[in-house]
């Protein structure tokens, strides 16, 4: 396989890219320069100037805010076959910064070529839409849960993770493995619910001595057992 052939392949089963023909997708690759970077490498930091946004073919990369107290927040992890720092075609700065979850491979667009194309592709506009009409309900959400207790969130999040990672139905019968594996560090989570490690563990703690979950494997698993009280929790 060609290069060319394997950025035409990483671009056609792309969230943003997916829906155009074959002769928009062979432009696309023309402008599409491969990256690849190892982990904890920082791609943009928040108040660069905006040159570029990048589509993550492999790998994770974390999106977060740095706050005035010198805190971050975590936005959205980024998985791959979708893009970010799309702002950067309507703002000056990237108004996040982004780091490297764990080794990665990208492409990166210029704003300048990818706005000339723009004007050349209604279809490939309107994609963009889409995917900045889909950031903007995930960062609606975001905001929405960080105005919940943090035990509020972390059910929310656990639930989250059983619908991507178990095979079987909340309801199954008991003897079903519901063991999920936290795809991130403790510290990394804390930042993605909008806290500090120390509240995190106290809310695992609880969650514990409810006996809602168990964990194993350093605090990696976690066998969710009783789905019904999680769903109570992440309603409160």
């Amino acid at each position: 396989m060609t290069v060319g052939s394997s950025a035409l392949d990483d671009l056609r089963h792309s969230v943003l890219f997916r829906g155009l023909d074959e002769e928009a997708l062979g432009q696309l690759v023309t402008i599409a320069r491969p990256i690849a970077l190892p982990a904890e490498t920082t791609v943009f930091a928040q108040g660069d100037a905006a040159a570029a946004f990048f589509l993550l073919a492999e790998g994770r990369v974390k999106v977060f805010k740095l706050l005035r107290d010198g805190r971050t927040a975590t936005l959205r992890h980024v998985v791959a076959g979708e893009t970010f720092g799309e702002s950067v075609l309507f703002h000056d700065t990237y108004p996040s910064s982004t780091e490297t979850m764990e080794d990665c491979r990208l492409y990166r667009f210029d704003t300048g070529e990818f706005r000339a194309l723009l004007l050349e592709r209604p279809a490939l506009a309107l994609s963009l839409l889409g995917a900045m009409a889909e950031l903007m309900v995930l960062l609606n959400r975001r905001i929405e849960e960080l105005l919940l207790p943090v035990p509020a969130r972390l059910a929310r999040y656990l639930l989250e993770l059983a619908d991507e990672q178990l095979e079987t139905p909340r309801d199954a019968p008991l003897w079903v493995p519901r063991v999920v594996r936290l795809p991130t560090s403790k510290r990394e989570l804390a930042a993605r619910l909008g806290t500090v490690p120390e509240t995190l563990s106290r809310t695992f703690d609880r969650f514990k001595r409810a006996t809602v979950i168990r964990m194993s494997g350093g605090g990696e698993l976690i066998e969710i057992l009783d789905f019904a009280a999680l769903r109570r929790l992440a309603q409160e």
